[in-house]
């Protein structure tokens, strides 16, 4: 079981689009792969991917209630976007949040307890202590911390990376362009290995095909090489 948890410390830094682009760089594709939305602040990926929110995380929050779920059912709570799942959330940040608070702990115990080749992908939204999706970052094979490279975006992040090491989670941390520090300086600032420096494009581009064309092409690199550090579980080192 691989699980990793991306989060943000405030702002709209590219989490989410990271997320999917670590989903559909992975690097061996036998592996089935499974994005689930954990954004207390609710859901956009239903509408983004053109899938909806049902079957999706209140589902799979109802059935938790009954107890005895296990990671294949899980799954069958998604949508198949390419050769990869996802379990979208509601929009609402209401339903969401109640969603995760009821459910996220059972949740996450069945995600832990898989032993089969899945990898699990989790949008966690803006990610501390306090958040409901807690559960899934404690058990995490790397948790990722997506921050804006600007200054006040970075000074932000130090106090974060404590407390999720404090709360038991591997943390490292992904900047988005511009910056006006090395990987390096970055790392020793956070005080957490950089698993990637992501350049900013201005163009989103149209459905998960746009990530590896045109002006995301040099984006999807670097995605890709954050995806095979990821899948190989090997120590990071800043680029």
């Amino acid at each position: 079981m691989t699980l990793v948890v991306v989060g943000s410390v405030t702002g709209s830094p590219g989490a989410t689009r990271f997320l999917l682009g670590l989903a559909a760089a992975w690097p061996d594709p036998s592996r089935p792969r499974v994005v689930l939305e954990a954004d207390p602040d609710g859901g956009r990926l239903g509408a983004e991917l053109g899938i909806g929110v049902e079957p999706g995380l209140m589902a799979l929050a109802l059935a938790a209630r009954s107890g005895g779920l296990t990671a294949a059912e899980l799954v069958t709570h998604g949508a198949v976007v390419g050769d990869w799942s996802v379990i979208p959330a509601p929009a609402s940040a209401e339903q969401t949040t109640s969603a995760l608070v009821h459910a996220a702990g059972t949740l996450a115990g069945v995600v832990g307890a898989d032993r089969e080749e899945w990898v699990w992908l989790v949008d966690a939204g803006r990610l501390s202590g306090r958040s409901p999706a807690m559960p899934f970052a404690r058990l995490a094979t790397q948790v990722v911390v997506v921050t804006a490279g600007a200054f006040p975006s970075l000074q932000l992040v130090p106090h974060r990376v404590e407390a999720l090491r404090d709360a038991g989670c591997h943390v490292s941390v992904v900047v988005v362009e511009p910056t006006a520090w090395s990987p390096g300086e970055v790392a020793e600032f956070v005080g957490a290995d950089v698993l990637a420096v992501l350049p900013r494009v201005s163009s989103r581009g149209t459905g998960i095909a746009a990530m590896s064309a045109s002006a995301w092409r040099p984006w999807w690199r670097r995605v890709e090489d954050a995806a095979a550090w990821l899948a190989a579980d090997v120590p990071v080192v800043p680029a």
